[in-house]
């Protein structure tokens, strides 16, 4: 903790108290309280991922300054020398007031909670697209579904024989979808029916500040993704990680269900909060949201397990190899 210490006085704080935060896969993230009892969010951006962070933290000031009319949302802590983050060796770390009284939903997830998370991010590109604040485009390409393919062709020609034949299975059925594929490319290639709409890239229950006393949402968090895309990406991110009766990891691919009643309820708390804001093409297309990134990202974890597994966390040789059957067995049922 010595190491957080020494960046919490590079923002002005002396701090009393430092709690790691565990909950997020990406960044370094602590709750540090100060002397006076007040609380602060000091977190290390991943410049792996994110290798722009100076960028990051502009789209923030960008973001907040529009959401605050809507949201109660955390304040960037400048540096003692009124930077947007400070530079530590090659870490990048930056702070934010804590929000009393808050909480991110663990555990279960409950059709209730799949409504409200699917309408507070439907509300957020609904705002954010009728403010159009000037972001600077953080991933380039990150649901882009025509890249994927490129990718998993590029690993297939460069994989080992052993690993093509254990995924020969799966390139054969990902060939099945190729109509999905069309319709990508035709949606990207018709900005006048499908525009570029400020989406949130990561959207989840755990991306939202609650009010552990009134339960109602207080904001979305981890903004860091937040960029322009198709209209399909968050609402299928949340069918995709939220409607399988199993998560991504699990292997017991004959219980994986679809549950047609957390579908519903994604759909509903989206399209309430968005259905003034998409063209008619737009509506028909966001009824391929699941499917189009169940397939991208089935694509995505099988490229990485013909690359001998160098993007995504394994914890054992067949892991995303698994994951991918994963993501085509819950494909193949919606």
């Amino acid at each position: 903790m010595q190491e957080v210490k020494s960046i919490c006085t590079a923002f002005g704080i002396s701090p009393t108290a430092i709690t790691p935060i565990t909950q997020g896969l990406i960044n370094q993230t602590y709750k540090v309280t100060d002397a006076g009892g007040d609380a602060f969010i000091v977190q290390q951006i991943n410049t792996r991922i994110f290798q722009q962070p100076q960028q990051v933290q502009q789209n923030f000031v960008q973001l907040r300054a529009v959401l605050k009319h809507y949201y109660r949302m955390p304040e960037l802590i400048p540096t003692a020398q009124n930077e947007l983050m400070h530079t530590h060796g090659n870490e990048a770390w930056r702070c934010f007031t804590y929000l009393q009284d808050s909480y991110t939903p663990t555990g279960a997830i409950s059709e209730e909670l799949a409504y409200t998370t699917a309408n507070c991010f439907g509300e957020y590109t609904r705002v954010l697209s009728a403010a159009s604040p000037k972001l600077h485009t953080i991933l380039p390409r990150f649901h882009d579904v025509s890249l994927r393919a490129e990718q998993l062709l590029q690993a297939k020609a460069g994989a080992t024989p052993e690993r093509l034949k254990l995924a020969a299975r799966c390139l054969n059925e990902l060939d099945n979808y190729d109509e999905l594929l069309k319709r990508y490319k035709y949606w990207a290639a018709h900005p006048q029916y499908f525009s570029q709409r400020i989406l949130h890239h990561d959207a989840k229950p755990s991306n939202i500040l609650f009010n552990n006393k009134t339960q109602s949402v207080l904001c979305p968090i981890d903004l860091d993704t937040t960029q322009t895309g198709l209209c399909f990406s968050d609402l299928g991110d949340m069918i995709r990680s939220m409607v399988p009766s199993h998560e991504e990891n699990d292997v017991c691919f004959a219980d994986i269900e679809v549950r047609q009643s957390f579908l519903q309820a994604l759909t509903e708390g989206y399209m309430d909060a968005t259905h003034t804001l998409w063209t008619a093409q737009e509506k028909e297309a966001l009824a391929y949201s699941g499917k189009m990134l169940l397939y991208m990202q089935a694509m995505r974890f099988l490229a990485d397990f013909l690359n001998n597994d160098i993007y995504y966390q394994t914890k054992y040789e067949l892991h995303n190899l698994d994951r991918t059957i994963n993501q085509l067995t819950v494909l193949r049922q919606l």
